[in-house]
């Protein structure tokens, strides 16, 4: 008996009508494949390179290995897609509208891989999310939580991920836009019984204290900014205005410049500089001594 009598009959009509195409595709996987294992190790292995930007190599180099696959099998199978797409048009629209999710969250990787609204590590807020992107694929974005609260600037140790489909709907916020040095708003809420021109002071005394070592360097980051962004950048002087609230406090809200990392440590210094001299503790009564 044969070896082609001991093969069903569908599956030597297969191999016989698309066992080329089979083939290629089956190369066509396994060289991608090994191409994307090598560059991996390559990248992996050079310790001179940052973590975060070796984690954004091997993310890229994943996307372009899909979208080759994936253009690889079109060209492969063309002619059965073509037959395909012609004979069922009726279901290929049904189609559509089944994975409309799906195409949208392709849309979505596509618009943000165009406009560049964001890239690994930076700091983004979409639909009430927060936080430092991890990983990104063509269909979803990975973060790192960061809050609980919007002035807060800590991670929570929870990764959330969210569909790319959002980007075609909501705005991105990108928190460090400007690179290594960002401008930072702190507000502070105030009861009218702390006179609104001492606070002032005393905040803004504070402010130039604690940022004065980082001044220059931002002053140096946003002016090579503006000349390759060919835009207008804030001043990286301390700036403080005031703004009442309701008829029982008013708000003190400072601008500072200063290095992204180091926006949760000079914060909490300028504020419990400010709010020990504003309400300082009261001195300790003294002790009568005993009656003999």
């Amino acid at each position: 008996m044969t070896g082609q009598q001991l093969m069903p009959a569908w599956l030597a009509t297969l191999l016989q009508s698309y066992g080329s195409d089979l083939l290629r595709s089956t190369v066509l996987i396994v060289v991608l494949l090994l191409v994307y294992a090598s560059i991996v190790r390559a990248i992996a292995a050079n310790p001179r390179v940052p973590m975060d930007t070796r984690r954004r190599w091997m993310i890229n180099i994943r996307n372009a290995m899909i979208i080759t696959g994936l253009a690889g099998f079109v060209i492969i199978w063309g002619r059965e897609l073509q037959t395909i797409a012609l004979s069922m048009v009726a279901f290929a629209a049904a189609l559509v509208v089944a994975t409309k999710e799906l195409l949208m969250c392709l849309g979505g990787g596509l618009v943000r891989s165009m406009s560049n609204s964001y890239e690994l590590g930076d700091i983004i807020e979409i639909g009430g999310l927060r936080g430092r992107v991890l990983d990104i694929t063509m269909l979803s974005t990975t973060i790192v939580e960061i809050g609980p609260r919007h002035d807060a600037h800590q991670a929570t140790g929870r990764s959330l991920s969210f569909p790319n489909s959002m980007l075609l709907a909501q705005a991105v916020a990108r928190e460090n836009f400007t690179g290594e040095y960002v401008m930072h708003i702190v507000t502070i809420p105030l009861p009218y019984s702390v006179p609104p021109a001492r606070a002032e002071n005393v905040l803004q005394h504070i402010a130039n204290e604690v940022c004065a070592p980082h001044l220059e360097g931002a002053r140096q980051h946003m002016a090579i900014l503006e000349s390759r962004l060919l835009m207008d950048t804030p001043s990286v002087e301390p700036r403080l205005s005031l703004q009442p609230a309701t008829e029982k406090e008013y708000r003190l809200i400072l601008r500072i410049a200063l290095p992204l990392r180091e926006r949760q440590r000079i914060e909490q210094a300028i504020l419990r500089r400010f709010i020990f001299e504003c309400f300082p503790e009261p001195a300790p009564h003294p002790i009568a001594p005993a009656a003999h």
